[in-house]
């Protein structure tokens, strides 16, 4: 099985704190999906107060199924990584690919930056069905909206596989 996201969106809400938001996908060629993606921030602040909603969706068809919502406390989660499957194999990555701090806070004028993360496709069971995936992120900062990044892309199998 192969993954690849299609779409990537990064939306700042609070602009007073979270600053210089970009994201894009790493094309591999034209009319493809993108095996990686890259995004950056800056906050103008320190921050400890951080909170997030996490939701990731299976499409099939037009049937939409959250796999997993979750409520996170980023600062306690920084420490709590490795307990649930997902959240590893996405924290495994974002360690190898940004420069995302170990522990709070999150330190004012410093460039945040995810570069190149990818999907390990060699993680998804040879048996998952072809599907369309959403991975939606709301991160909150003091209680307040402040960003989000939202992630579309399918799983196909792979032409080695055919």
């Amino acid at each position: 099985m192969e993954a690849y996201m299609t779409q990537i969106k990064c939306a700042t809400y609070y602009p007073e704190v979270v600053q210089n938001v970009s994201c894009h996908l790493n094309r591999t060629s034209k009319g493809s999906g993108s095996s990686s993606y890259s995004a950056e921030f800056a906050l103008s602040e320190d921050v400890s107060d951080v909170k997030g909603n996490y939701v990731f969706s299976l499409k099939r068809g037009s049937h939409i199924t959250n796999y997993t919502a979750l409520e996170l406390d980023y600062c306690q989660v920084l420490d709590s990584l490795q307990s649930q499957y997902l959240l590893k194999m996405i924290a495994d990555e974002l360690r190898r690919v940004s420069n995302f701090p170990l522990q709070c806070p999150f330190k004012k004028n410093k460039r945040f930056y995810i570069d190149h993360y990818t999907i390990n496709s060699k993680l998804i069971p040879s048996y998952a069905p072809e599907l369309v995936f959403i991975s939606d992120c709301n991160i909150f900062v003091k209680k307040r909206r402040a960003l989000q990044l939202t992630i579309h892309g399918r799983v196909v199998r792979s032409r080695s596989g055919r």
